[in-house]
C-alpha cells in the first residue's frame, strides 16, 4: 500500500511519492536525525518476504554504498524500520538520460561528457567487484548541474519480467548459470547467452548508450525481445555516421570497440574507453608505454613534465575553475626553468578527470614525468594534495598534502613548483632551486575571480565570454594594479569584438584594458600580445601588430597563442609559409588544442589548401567534436571541395552549438546559396535582417550569402558597409569564400584599400 505523505518508517518521515517500479515505490522524504531530504526506496513484499533474497539484497546495498562516487547515486542506508524494508539514497533533482533522449541525439560535446562520467563511475564500481549487469538510460540520471549519476547499480535481481518503457523488458533472473540478466536491448552478448558477467559486460552496454546518445536509436532492434537478443548476438551495429554525419571520423571506431561481440575485443576497462575518448586522433598505442621503452623514451625527450587540472574533491562544482588556475600557475612558473620542457594547458587539460593512465599520458604528450593533484575546500580551509610520477614505471617521484588557510594558496604553488625542480635537479642544468612564481596579485579575491574569467574566456561563447569580462572586471575592482586582470579585460572584449558582439564597444573597452596592462607591466607578454591581436583584427594596422607579436614572442617564445595570432597575421597578408611555419609550432608545442589544428587548417585555407585544410579541421574536431571555430571552416572547406551536402550539415551542426549566432550563419547560407538552395539562403537573410534590429550583425555576414548567390553588387554593397563600419572579418577578405569575386575591379579596390594583397587560390 503506498505511504501517504507524513507516515513516519523509523526516523523517516515521507514528504512526497517520486516514482515506482518493479523493485519498489520511491518517495521524497526527510531524514529527522539529520534534518536532510533523501530518496526513501521501499522494498516491494516479494523481495522483503523472502530472507535469501533481502540478505543478498542487503549485501549488494552495502556494497554499493561503500563506493562514494560523485557519478553513483549515493547510497546511506538499508535497513528495516516498523516491518518495512528499505533503502535511504541520495535525493537526485534533473531528469533521466531517457527524457533527455526524447528529443533525439544529444550535441557529439554532451555525448561524450556524458559518457566520460558514466565511465568514471564504472571504474569505481568495478575496483569494488561490482559489475551494474543494467546499464541503460533509464538508470543514468543527469542532475541539473549535469552531472550524470548511475542509479540502481547491481540491485536489479528480481526473477520476473517487468515494464519500463525502455526499448524492451527489463528480464531479471537470478544469476545461477544459464539465466538472464538485463535489459534486451542494452544487454552484452553474454548476458543474452545467460555467462557470466564481468566489467567488459558493463562497457557492452555503455556503449549501446553511446550508440543512442550519438545516433538517436540503439544499435539493435527487433519486435520481440527474443529478436533484439538475437540481433545482439548476431548483426553488426549500423554505421554512425549515416545517423549522424557531423560525427567525427575518429570517434566511431571508439564506440565499436565497445560493441565487439568478443569481450576480449572490447576494451578492458571504464578507464581504457575514457582514455580513448579523450585522446583519439593523437595516435597514441592503445597498450601504452611501459617497461624498458618508456624509460628509454624518457631518456631521449629530457626533463619534460604535463601539469594536470586538479581533480575538484569539494561537493561545489563551481570550484573547476580554481582547480584549473591552480595548474595553470604551476604550468607558468615551471615554463621559465632553464632546461625544463612543460606541455602546453590545452593539452595537458585534455586529460582532465580522474580515469587516465600516465605512461599514456606521457606518449602522447612526450613528456617524463605528470603532475597529478586534487583540491578540497571547506569555506576558508584549503586541502592540496600533489603527486609528481615518473611515466617510465609509474613511481612517485614525489607527493605532499598540504592543509592551509585559502590565503596560502600562493606559497603553496611556489612549493610545489620548488618541490619539483628539487626532484628532477640531476636532470636540471641551472635551475633555481628556490621558489620559482609570479606573483601578478597577493589578492586573493582577486586572484579567485581571475580564475573565474580565464576559466570562461577558454570557452569562447558569448555568454561565457560576457561572464569572462564581467569577471576580470570585478579581479580588476579588487586589484586596480593586477595587470593580467587587465589583460583578461582585454582579452574577453576582443573576442566579444571578433565574434560580432557589440565590435565598437568592445574595442574601446578592450583598447583601454590593454593600455592600462603594459602602463602597469611593460614586460608581460600576454599583454604585447593581446594588443597584437587588437590592432590586428580592430586596427589594420599590420606593422603595429606585428611589433606587438613579435615582443610577445621575444619575452615567452613558446607562447602558443602568440604564435597563432602572429600566423594569422602573416596568412592574411600573404605570407604563407611564414604563416604556415608558425600554426605549426604552435601545433608541436600544444598538439592536442583544438585551437592549433584550426589554426594549422586556417594557414592552408587561406592559400587554397583545401585538402590539407580539411585534414586540420578534422584533427581538431577528433580532440573536441564540438569545437565551434573548426565547424565553421571544416563546412568552407567541403563547399570548396564540391561536397556541398557534407558542407551544410558540418555548419548547420555548428550553427546549433553555437545557438544560431550570426557569426555562424553568413557562412551557412553562402553554403546554401552555392548547394543551389537561394530559398535557405535567403531565409537566412531575413534571419540576419530581423535580428540585426535588435542586435549587432556583421556586414560581412549578409556579404558571404549573397556572394554564394551570384549576386555581386549587392555583396559589394555590404562589404562597403563592412569597411565603412570596421567590420573586423573583413581582415579575411582573401578567404576563399569569396573567390567569385576576384576578377571585380570593385573588389580589388577594396584589398587595395584594406593594404591585403591579391588571393593566391584559383
Amino acid at each position: 500500500m503506498p505511504l501517504t505523505p507524513g507516515t513516519r518508517l523509523g526516523p523517516y518521515e515521507i514528504v512526497a511519492p517520486l516514482g515506482a517500479g518493479g523493485m519498489g515505490e520511491v518517495y521524497r522524504a526527510v531524514d529527522t536525525r539529520l534534518g536532510r531530504e533523501i530518496a526513501l526506496k521501499v522494498l516491494p513484499d516479494h523481495v522483503s518476504s523472502d530472507p535469501d533474497r533481502l540478505a543478498r539484497f542487503a549485501r549488494e546495498a552495502r556494497a554499493v554504498a561503500m563506493l562514494s562516487h560523485p557519478h553513483i547515486m549515493a547510497i546511506f542506508e538499508f535497513g528495516e524500520h516498523d516491518g518495512v524494508a528499505c533503502v535511504a539514497m541520495e535525493l537526485l533533482e534533473g531528469e533521466s538520460l531517457r527524457a533527455r533522449l526524447a528529443g533525439g541525439a544529444l550535441p557529439v560535446r554532451k555525448a561524450i561528457d556524458f559518457t566520460l562520467q558514466i565511465a568514471a563511475g564504472l571504474a569505481a564500481a568495478h575496483d569494488k567487484g561490482i559489475v551494474h549487469r543494467d546499464l541503460k538510460p533509464e538508470n543514468l540520471f543527469i542532475t541539473n548541474d549535469e552531472s550524470v549519476k548511475i542509479l540502481d547499480f547491481g540491485l536489479a535481481r528480481v526473477e520476473q519480467a517487468r515494464t519500463t518503457g525502455s526499448p524492451g523488458p527489463t528480464l531479471t533472473h537470478q544469476t545461477e548459470p544459464g539465466s538472464v540478466v538485463g535489459t534486451p536491448a542494452y544487454m552484452s552478448p553474454e548476458q543474452v547467452r545467460g555467462q557470466a558477467t564481468d566489467p567488459r559486460s558493463d562497457l557492452f552496454s555503455l556503449g549501446i548508450v553511446m550508440f543512442e546518445m550519438l545516433g538517436g536509436r540503439v544499435p539493435f532492434e527487433g519486435d520481440s525481445a527474443v529478436e533484439t537478443m538475437s540481433a545482439i548476438l548476431r548483426d553488426e551495429p549500423p554505421d554512425l555516421a549515416s545517423l549522424n554525419p557531423a560525427l567525427p571520423q575518429a570517434l566511431e571506431p571508439i564506440v565499436r570497440r565497445c560493441l565487439e561481440k568478443r569481450p576480449v575485443e572490447r576494451f578492458q576497462s571504464a578507464r581504457d574507453l575514457a582514455f580513448a575518448l579523450r585522446t583519439y586522433g593523437v595516435g597514441s598505442d592503445s597498450s601504452g608505454a611501459s617497461g624498458r621503452g618508456a624509460a628509454a623514451r624518457a631518456t631521449e625527450i629530457g626533463p619534460s613534465i604535463a601539469v594536470l587540472p586538479f581533480a575538484n574533491m569539494s561537493s561545489d562544482k563551481e570550484q573547476d575553475y580554481f582547480c584549473e588556475g591552480i595548474a595553470e600557475d604551476i604550468i607558468s612558473a615551471l615554463a621559465r626553468i632553464p632546461g625544463l620542457r612543460v606541455a602546453a594547458r590545452a593539452s595537458a587539460f585534455q586529460f582532465a578527470g580522474k580515469a587516465h593512465d600516465v605512461a599514456r599520458i606521457g606518449e602522447a604528450l612526450n613528456v617524463s614525468t605528470v603532475l597529478d593533484g586534487s583540491v578540497r575546500t571547506s569555506g576558508k580551509q584549503l586541502r592540496l594534495t600533489a603527486q609528481l610520477i615518473n611515466v617510465a614505471d609509474g613511481y612517485h617521484v614525489w607527493s605532499e598534502r598540504y592543509d592551509r588557510e585559502m590565503e596560502d594558496v600562493f606559497a603553496i604553488q611556489d612549493d610545489i613548483s620548488a618541490s619539483i625542480v628539487g626532484a628532477l635537479e640531476l636532470q636540471l642544468v641551472g635551475a633555481p632551486a628556490a621558489k620559482t612564481a609570479r606573483r601578478h596579485s597577493e589578492n586573493i579575491e582577486a586572484y579567485h575571480l581571475y580564475l573565474k574569467g580565464q576559466h570562461n574566456w577558454y570557452r569562447r561563447e558569448k555568454d561565457s565570454l560576457l561572464n569572462a569580462a564581467k569577471f576580470f572586471g570585478q579581479a580588476v575592482q579588487k586589484d586596480p594594479t593586477y595587470a593580467l586582470a587587465h589583460v583578461g579585460v582585454g582579452d574577453a572584449y576582443t573576442s566579444l569584438g571578433i565574434y560580432g558582439y557589440e565590435p565598437r564597444e568592445a574595442e574601446t573597452k578592450s583598447k583601454q584594458a590593454l593600455a592600462t596592462a603594459l602602463s602597469l607591466d611593460p614586460d608581460l607578454a600576454e599583454a604585447h600580445a593581446a594588443m597584437g591581436l587588437n590592432r590586428f583584427y580592430f586596427d589594420w594596422d599590420w606593422a603595429g601588430s606585428q611589433r606587438a607579436l613579435d615582443r610577445a614572442l621575444a619575452l615567452s617564445p613558446d607562447y602558443v597563442l602568440a604564435l597563432c595570432w602572429r600566423g594569422f597575421l602573416l596568412g592574411c597578408t600573404g605570407r604563407q609559409e611564414e604563416s604556415l611555419e608558425m600554426m605549426q609550432r604552435a601545433r608541436k608545442l600544444d598538439p592536442l588544442s583544438p585551437y592549433t589544428h584550426m589554426c594549422v587548417g586556417v594557414s592552408h585555407y587561406v592559400w587554397g589548401h583545401f585538402e590539407e585544410a580539411g585534414e586540420a579541421y578534422r584533427q581538431s574536431l577528433e580532440i573536441e567534436p564540438d569545437y565551434l571555430g573548426s565547424h565553421y571552416f571544416l563546412g568552407g572547406v567541403h563547399s570548396a571541395a564540391g561536397n556541398h551536402e557534407k558542407a551544410i550539415a558540418v555548419l548547420e551542426r555548428g550553427a546549433y552549438l553555437s545557438g544560431r549566432s550570426s557569426f555562424y550563419l553568413g557562412w551557412l547560407g553562402n553554403v546554401y546559396a552555392v548547394a543551389g538552395r537561394a530559398d535557405s539562403a535567403r531565409g537566412v537573410i531575413q534571419e540576419l535582417e530581423s535580428r540585426a534590429g535588435r542586435e549587432y550583425v556583421a556586414p560581412t555576414n549578409f556579404a558571404m550569402i549573397h556572394a554564394g548567390l551570384g549576386e555581386i553588387d549587392q555583396a559589394m554593397a555590404w562589404l562597403e558597409k563592412a569597411y565603412t563600419g570596421r567590420d573586423p572579418m573583413c581582415v579575411w577578405l582573401r578567404f576563399p569564400i569569396f573567390r567569385n569575386m576576384r576578377g571585380d575591379a570593385r573588389f580589388a579596390d577594396l584589398l587595395g584599400r584594406m593594404k591585403l594583397p591579391a588571393p593566391a587560390y584559383a
